[in-house]
């Protein structure tokens, strides 16, 4: 290269370090620096070599303990290593590695290592390559965002090691944590934030550090929870809206950018006012789109404007809908004839000739007789029909050979749950499996009506793999959203979410508004049923903003009412019910139970009145399916109970009778013998009735009358109820309505008297639900304590042994998980005793094998991942197609014919899931499938001690000690050589 030749830009980092380029030159090698990874590399090699040349050079007359050979070679302040962007590295990187002591030398002993200031290093680029917004006052300035469109690598910017150094000997964490953000390095800026201070503006960085993750969730509940204290937290509500619309939630995001606009800060308000515009330009894309869709389908049908062909490819589903309906409308062959364009372009989308086929042969049919039918259905359209003549206008169109029309008129005039078998004898006429695939969808939600869920969810999944093969995006969303409505209602909160999800994404690509919305709801549902606050606030947030439906409106100020009352803010309750409308009924379900709560928590006059008189226009409204007409029944027993006990009383029997009646396959009817028995047990506890309460707690899960050593605990809303019934059969207990936070500590639940009474006790058996069932620490590590699971079962006969351990289980590569310490089996070698390891210790093997077990440990990782299971799950080796998960549901499903006692030596395998009507969790899972005990810790447990803990606990078992006695007689042991043992959190299920 000659000197007059210009230099590669990628050339100039040498002559940007020493300061050579001109002002104009640096600043567009600045904005170049700012998105190119190698000179970023490069520079920061350079820097380091400048750094210690000048260090070193004043280090000769230190007495610094040589840590290379070499000291005395060093570099001075003009050394350039000779290499450029095309040339040979190698030797500047050896010098850099030699040098890395030495580095290490001068950072600890010269605090002013670096000359540039904090916030130079962090804001080397004119433009910033990360969306998210950082806290710390070095990186928190604005710069324009600009990043490649390659995406070849994690965004990042220049800071030099030197800098970090610097920090880190300043004790600055959070800037330390900044510089590795910076860096890409998310990783170390999430240790550093772990250590850093708390504070608002580390818990926004935090989120930003989830957010670079995909952990949305967990970035929202950050910044939720920063901007509940600080509203105006300018970097919490810029990342706040980045999470809301990487959820898809654009309404709330473009109202989260609109806050900071309003803070007009300089630089950030103009960015943010760009965004919330772009946010909103795209969903009224969208909203205007599918409106203009229905307003095509109905001009095209009342007067045969022709459907625009790019709107019809744009929203096939509505487009598809709106074809059929122009055929049933259309008065003449030649009307019908218009259509064709309209077929072929939907051909095209969906493949193969059904629609032009069909409209081919209906412009083939004597509309002599067709076309007085089609001018009625016009008239349904419009709603000018009258629906008196309906059973004569489908008579007619049955005996025409017409019977096609019935697949419009029936659903257009609400007929059609009572007319199925009508609607599905005039689509399997036609053929179009967009009808076929209707009766199922309509079928299904019949039998979900009747209160048939497990009906209803197996024809779905049936009908899900045709409705996929036909491509009908529009139909396939509708079934899963019916299968996601399903699972929720059953606290199957896995699949629903699974289902919602898919259902989401097919109408979000078929630009299906309403659908957007329903499916919206049912995710911010079941969020709020597993307590993710923050997120149920977001989706069922950005529902209300974008359905302006009456119902839907409701249903969401209901969810979020509850969610207050949880919260056990009554008036704040009150506030977001006073903001639903009022639509054909006063309220649902959720409403109903938010405002019987409120007659207790925040009464006004008249609040049970008003309850019970919308309660009977909910119940003769058809709405309620049997399982919730049970619950409305407790509803009206939970709310007069407080005025009316004797009243109350009854109708709360009134309604485990009826959830009695009805069985566990009916979720909303569990939930009304639930939660009526809970309602009972408060009101015994409130009245100082312990032996009530007591007697309520064994009758609800059928294990006998209580005679001795039994401890009941109830925790609901305001409420705290502790009964129990001493050694000698002594009565006492505690009843209180003074808790101000869903928080609470359950070392101090049962209070001292009760616990000292309990003492002598051989063995305590605890009764209890969520959110005290499967807690550690309930009563203190002397005694000898079990959670009750269910009725007791009569042990089987077993002729002879068979233990089953599973031990170094090979995880999937994918999970990152350490392997965990060999297992050395103790006792002698048993022909009979099973061991599963390595790559053969998958779910599905595991599970053949618990069937004949009379003896189970499972040494394994434990994980709580809700995107695979409500509970805790157990990782065993992956299965063929990937599947790794050992879950509690799989585990209910099996019939444990050893009654076995099952070790669970995993990670938080205790860990119980938010049911409020029942105690859900892998050791309840095993106990329902017949254990006999299952001991298990909520929280993480240390790989070296767990295993030879556990098996002295076994041995204990084995030599004939009750399990909670052996747990017991092992955990004093250990607590004696060490009193802060993580073993104080095993807890015994039986």
């Amino acid at each position: 290269m000659s000197a007059s030749e210009p230099l590669d830009i990628h050339d100039q980092v040498h002559a940007f370090a020493d300061g050579e380029l001109s002002p104009e030159e640096a600043d567009v090698f600045r904005a170049h620096l700012g998105t190119c990874a190698q000179c970023q590399e490069d520079l920061n090699d350079i820097l380091q070599l400048q750094a210690l040349g000048g260090r070193l050079g004043e280090m000769d007359a230190q007495p610094v303990q040589p840590v290379h050979p070499h000291r005395d070679a060093a570099p001075s302040r003009a050394f350039r290593p000779a290499w450029s962007r095309r040339g040979n590295r190698v030797a500047a990187l050896a010098l850099a590695g030699s040098l890395a002591a030495v580095l290490a030398v001068v950072v600890l002993r010269s605090p002013d290592v670096v000359p540039q200031t904090a916030h130079d290093a962090m804001a080397l680029a004119p433009t910033r390559s990360m969306e998210a917004r950082l806290s710390w006052s070095g990186a928190s300035a604005h710069r324009p965002y600009g990043v490649l469109r390659s995406g070849d690598e994690r965004p990042r910017e220049l800071v030099p090691l030197q800098q970090l150094a610097k920090l880190e000997e300043a004790g600055d964490l959070h800037g330390l944590a900044t510089g590795h953000l910076l860096r890409g390095e998310r990783d170390q800026a999430a240790e550093y934030l772990q250590r850093a201070p708390a504070s608002p503006d580390v818990d926004s960085d935090k989120a930003v550090v989830a957010l670079s993750k995909g952990e949305l969730e967990e970035a929202l509940i950050l910044l939720d929870g920063v901007l509940e204290k600080h509203p105006q937290h300018p970097e919490a509500l810029w990342n706040r809206a980045l999470v809301l619309r990487e959820l898809g939630l654009d309404a709330l995001a473009a109202d989260a950018f609109d806050a900071v606009a309003g803070l007009r800060e300089p630089g950030w308000a103009e960015e943010a006012k760009e965004r919330a515009a772009a946010l909103r330009r795209r969903l009224e894309v969208q909203r205007g789109t599918w409106d203009d869709a229905q307003k095509a389908g109905k001009a095209l049908a009342t007067d045969g404007t022709p459907f625009p062909e790019g709107l019809a490819r744009a929203v096939p589903g509505s487009a598809r809908n709106a074809l059929y309906s122009a055929l049933w409308a259309a008065p003449t062959a030649d009307a019908v004839k218009a259509l064709l364009p309209l077929a072929r372009v939907l051909d095209a989308h969906y493949g193969g000739d059904t629609l032009e086929r069909r409209v081919s042969h209906v412009a083939g049919l004597d509309f002599k007789r067709r076309g007085p039918l089609a001018e009625r259905y016009r008239q349904v359209v419009l709603g000018t029909f009258d629906a008196s003549g309906l059973d004569a206008y489908v008579r007619e169109l049955e005996a025409s050979g017409n019977s096609d029309f019935l697949l419009a008129v029936l659903p257009l005039t609400g007929q059609l749950p009572a007319r199925l078998p009508e609607y599905e004898k005039a689509a399997k006429a036609l053929g179009d499996p967009w009808f076929t695939l209707n009766v199922e969808r309509e079928a299904a939600r019949a039998e979900f009506a009747r209160g048939d869920l497990a009906g209803a969810e197996a024809r779905l999944l049936r009908a899900l793999p045709a409705c996929r093969a036909a491509k009908a995006d529009y139909r396939c969303g509708q079934m899963e959203y019916v299968l996601s409505h399903i699972y929720t209602e059953e606290h199957r909160l896995v699949e629903a979410r699974e289902h919602a999800v898919a259902g989401l994404q097919l109408a979000r690509q078929a630009q299906e508004w309403t659908q957007q919305s329903d499916l919206l709801m049912v995710l911010g549902n079941v969020a709020r049923y597993r307590n993710a606050f923050a997120l149920a606030r977001a989706y069922l947030g950005e529902q209300a903003a974008r359905d302006g439906r009456c119902a839907a409106r409701r249903q969401v100020q209901e969810g979020l009412a509850a969610m207050q009352v949880f919260a056990l803010r009554p008036k704040e309750a009150r506030e977001e019910l006073e903001h639903a409308p009022v639509c054909d009924v006063p309220f649902f379900i959720n409403g109903a139970l938010v405002q019987a709560d409120l007659a207790r928590l925040d009464p006004r006059p008249g609040d049970v009145e008003a309850l019970r008189d919308g309660l009977r226009k909910l119940e003769s409204s058809g709405l309620l399916r049997p399982g919730e007409l049970a619950l409305a029944t407790h509803i009206e027993g939970r709310a007069v109970i407080e005025k009316n006990r004797e009243e109350g009383r009854a109708l709360l029997r009134k309604a485990i009778a009826e959830g009695n009646r009805l069985g566990s396959e009916d979720p909303g009817a569990w939930k009304a013998r639930a939660y009526s028995y809970s309602s009972l047990i408060l009101d015994a506890g409130k009245a100082g009735d312990w032996a009530g309460a007591l007697g309520l707690f064994a009758e609800e899960s059928g294990a006998g009358a209580p005679e001795r050593c039994e401890l009941g605990v109830e925790v609901h809303d305001e409420r705290t109820l502790v009964a129990a019934k001493g050694p000698g059969g002594e009565l006492l207990g505690h009843f209180d309505a003074s808790r101000r936070s869903p928080d609470f500590d359950v070392t101090k639940l049962v209070p001292q008297a009760v616990v000292t009474a309990l003492k002598p006790c051989e063995h305590v058996r605890v009764f209890a639900r969520y959110a005290v069932h499967g807690q550690a620490g309930l009563l203190p590590p002397e005694l000898a304590w079990s959670y009750h699971t269910g009725a007791k079962r009569a042990a089987p006969t077993v002729t002879a042994a068979r233990p089953l351990v599973v031990h170094d289980v090979e995880a999937p590569a994918s999970l990152n998980l350490p392997r965990l310490r060999s297992w050395e089996l103790s006792g002698a070698a048993s022909p009979r005793r099973v061991e599963l390891t390595g790559a053969a210790a998958t779910p599905s093997r595991l599970l053949a094998e618990l069937a004949d077990a009379t003896e189970v440990e499972i040494h394994a990782h434990g994980l709580v991942n809700l995107g695979v299971s409500d509970a805790s799950l157990l990782v065993m080796a992956p299965e063929a197609d990937g599947r790794y998960a050992l879950t509690a549901g799989e585990v209910r499903r099996q019939k444990l014919k050893g009654a076995p006692v099952v070790v669970l030596g995993a990670c938080q395998a205790a860990r119980t899931a938010p049911y409020l009507h029942a105690p859900w969790s892998l050791p309840v899972a095993f106990a329902e499938a017949g254990a006999r005990a299952v001991l298990a810790s909520p929280i993480d447990i240390p790989d070296a001690e767990a295993g030879p803990f556990f098996e002295r606990v076994m041995e204990r078992i084995r030599a004939g000690a009750p399990a909670a006695i052996a747990l017991r007689d092992e955990r004093m042991r250990a607590l004696g050589a060490r009193p802060d043992s993580w073993v104080k959190t095993v807890v015994v299920f039986e």
